[in-house]
């Protein structure tokens, strides 16, 4: 009873700290509609402000804690709001995602690159050396002063959303936003006090969890995250039950910590002991089964500004072809330890390349791309430790496998919810399943001792996988080169295979099911089924990616699968559009090349940094930098092939002198630079007034007047356009009719 009691009062110390992040994530939803995704690196900058201030600075504790609470939480709070999320009027959820997930991305970069993190930094928590006794138990003073913070400003936003006319504001801000303004109240000054206050808790809560744990910009982001499942037991709307759910959080973690955690001493011990750290996962995930069903409504219908074209053939064969010419010409200029490294690029690709269909074309959020293909580089690792072809079948098969039984759990939540159900299940694999030690796989006839399969599986052996490269019968593809070419071939295919299906009416269908959820119901289509499917071809290509970027590491660690890296490859795809294939390209690219850090090897944080800065600009220009960019710079080229030839026969001739010894690679990539920024820039100034954008390779079926996409804002349909679409995805006219009587 005295061990029960001890582990009772440590966590509702914790849950006290939970309760004021659920608290003001809830808060800023509440208002805004926004999920902060990033409400844990707000925490972190209240930590590390703190521990600057007390122990490089020696300010007084109590000082540093008003600095860091009253001026810096509130003064962020204002500046993230008028900079970033005031942009995000009119934007899908999708991108609303991303922008806070690049928000998170740049704080962690920016805290690492202001504070070191190979220094260690402690927090001592005021009042250190003094305590009381409470029921036998040892409680520090500090302890209760947590306590004491979180009930006053639970009472206080309880206060402030129910009984004060800024709390009504803020809950008709995101009921109506026409409707507050036409009554005379200003929304963004709602919008402003929301997110200083939710800032300020954030802030807060680092402060307060600073000296009960180590200092980490990452781990203390992904601490604070344990309190999304308190806020998802309120359902993101009530306060008193997000106490409740901060309560139910505290004590499971702590009862795990305490009987499971410090305690070897029962049979499989050893297979728990990672359980202790997904507690607050899995209680979210449970939570989440709770909920109800997500409801169709047309109310719910708002204009967004983005949308999504239909890849042609043309362009994406020559996508795919450019894929393979240009890794083939990139051999030469690279060094061997950087063509090693170069081999995870079109794995990377892949993983991002699961994105589109189930992101971009479904409109079903995940954030758990890594963790599909650490299934993916485990299933080739351990069933083909030959190399034998067929792995990279099963790898995707595998992976395919969970990611339906995933959706089958998840498919009725709704978008927001869906994502944080993927970050349940990829937290779980990255902190428990990855890790586990090793075990015996038997098969045996039931109800009988006879054996037919038993196998001693180690997931990571000794911290690592032992991943072959594919052996095909006289194609040698354990070297680098024969493995980077072969790698880009697989990734074309899968790419034309893709556009295949977008092009396709199970393409079709995923487009439907995003943009109209209720008439794709009441034309008689099952969302759940393209759900499950949508996310049965993402988790076959990031398996696939998975075991492709194992088998280009070799011997690969659970780190090259983090959640964290997951979530920046995410971000990467919606910055370049996540309904574009190319997307991919740009991802692998960016995250599996070494080029910025070879560039710039001191400069670690680089990528994440300039990721999260573009990132967070993703309010202007939704469709991302393929679609509004790239794409009409192409389309301009191609009439102008005289000066498209041009630039190609210039690239070609630098490329000719840096492989002859003539040029540096330094010195062929501004050749590059200034063809890639002159001849599209020549071509759109040559342009006639009036040209529309698009109007070069503007795909759509023959029966159509327009593309499908295009024809969404010219409502109603003609009949024609009505009978072509009915075809195209299938809808018998005799349903039509039924449905709509």
């Amino acid at each position: 009873m005295h061990t029960f009691v001890g582990f009772t009062i440590t966590g509702l110390v914790t849950a006290s700290i939970y309760a004021i992040v659920a608290g003001g994530l809830t808060l800023t939803y509440a208002t805004t509609g926004i999920f902060n995704w990033a409400h844990g690196a707000f925490a972190a900058i209240g930590a590390f402000t703190y521990w600057q201030f007390t122990a490089n600075w020696h300010w007084p504790p109590l000082l540093a804690l008003i600095v860091s609470v009253g001026l810096i939480g509130p003064a962020f709070g204002l500046v993230v709001e008028a900079v970033i999320m005031r942009r995000l009027d009119g934007t899908s959820e999708i991108t609303r995602m991303a922008v806070t997930l690049a928000l998170l991305i740049g704080i962690v970069s920016a805290i690492n690159w202001i504070w070191d993190p190979s220094t260690p930094k402690v927090v001592t928590a005021m009042f250190a050396d003094s305590a009381v006794h409470i029921v036998g138990q040892r409680l520090p003073v500090y302890d209760l002063i947590v306590v004491a913070i979180a009930l006053v400003v639970g009472t206080a936003l309880w206060w402030l959303l129910y009984h004060r006319r800024a709390g009504v504001r803020m809950r008709a801000l995101v009921d109506d936003r026409t409707l507050l303004s036409l009554h005379g109240e200003s929304p963004t000054a709602t919008a402003r006090l929301a997110w200083a206050i939710g800032t300020t808790t954030a802030v807060l809560a680092g402060v307060l969890i600073a000296p009960r744990t180590s200092l980490s910009a990452g781990g203390l982001a992904l601490l604070i995250m344990n309190a999304f499942a308190a806020a998802v037991i309120g359902r993101l709307r009530s306060l008193p039950m997000t106490v409740v759910g901060a309560v139910i959080l505290g004590l499971s973690t702590a009862y795990a910590q305490g009987y499971i955690g410090s305690n070897g001493s029962f049979p499989g011990w050893q297979y728990l002991i990672g359980l202790v750290n997904v507690v607050p996962a899995i209680v979210l995930f449970i939570a989440l089964q709770f909920l109800p069903s997500e409801r169709l409504r047309a109310s719910r219908s708002q204009h967004l500004r983005e949308n999504v074209p239909r890849p042609g053939w043309p362009g994406s064969l020559v996508l795919a072809g450019m894929v393979v010419v240009v890794t083939i010409a990139m051999v030469p200029l690279l060094a061997p330890g950087d063509l090693h490294t170069a081999t995870q690029v079109w794995g990377v690709a892949l993983v991002a390349l699961s994105l589109v269909p189930l992101l971009g074309w479904a409109g079903r959020l995940s954030v758990c791309p890594f963790a599909f293909a650490v299934i993916g580089a485990m299933a080739w690792a351990h069933l083909t430790p030959d190399g034998a072809p067929w792995g990279l079948l099963a790898a995707a098969a595998s992976a395919a496998a969970v990611a339906a039984v995933l959706s089958l759990l998840a498919v009725r939540l709704s978008p927001l919810y869906l994502a944080l159900a993927t970050a349940a299940f990829a937290i779980t694999m990255d902190s428990w399943v990855v890790g586990l030690p090793p075990f015996d796989a038997v098969l045996r006839i039931p109800f009988t001792d006879v054996t037919l399969y038993r196998h001693r599986v180690q997931l990571f052996q000794a911290g690592t996988l032992s991943a072959p490269r594919p052996r095909i019968p006289g194609i040698p593809l354990s070297g680098d080169t024969a493995f980077f070419v072969f790698a880009s071939i697989i990734f074309s295919l899968v790419l034309l295979m893709l556009v295949a299906l977008r092009r396709s009416t199970a393409g079709l269908r995923m487009i439907a099911s995003k943009d109209t959820a209720i008439g794709f119901e009441m034309v008689g289509s099952n969302r759940r089924t393209t759900t499950v499917m949508a996310f049965a071809v993402s988790g076959a290509i990031a398996g696939l990616g998975g075991a492709l970027t194992a088998a280009a590491i070799e011997r690969p660690s659970s780190d090259a699968f983090t959640f964290l890296g997951g979530l920046s490859v995410v971000v990467i795809v919606v910055i370049f559009g996540v309904a574009s294939v190319a997307s991919a390209v740009a991802a692998g690219t960016i995250v599996g090349a070494p080029f910025l850090t070879n560039l710039f090897p001191s400069w670690s944080q680089l990528t994440s940094s300039l990721t999260a800065v573009a990132g967070v600009g993703l309010g202007d220009n939704p469709n991302g930098v393929i679609r509004s960019g790239i794409r009409p710079a192409w389309e301009s080229l191609l009439r102008r092939p005289g000066l498209l030839a041009v630039g190609i026969a210039v690239v070609g001739a630098g490329y000719g002198a840096t492989v002859a010894g003539w040029l540096t690679n330094w010195e062929l990539t501004a050749v590059l630079g200034v063809v890639v920024v002159t001849v599209p820039l020549i071509a759109r100034n040559a342009e006639r007034p009036g040209t529309p954008l698009g109007s070069v390779g503007e795909l759509r079926d023959d029966a159509l007047s327009d593309a499908p996409e295009v024809l969404a804002g010219s409502l109603p349909l003609s009949s024609d356009d009505r009978r072509a679409l009915d075809a195209l995805i299938g809808v018998r006219p005799d349903r039509r009719t039924a449905t709509t009587r």
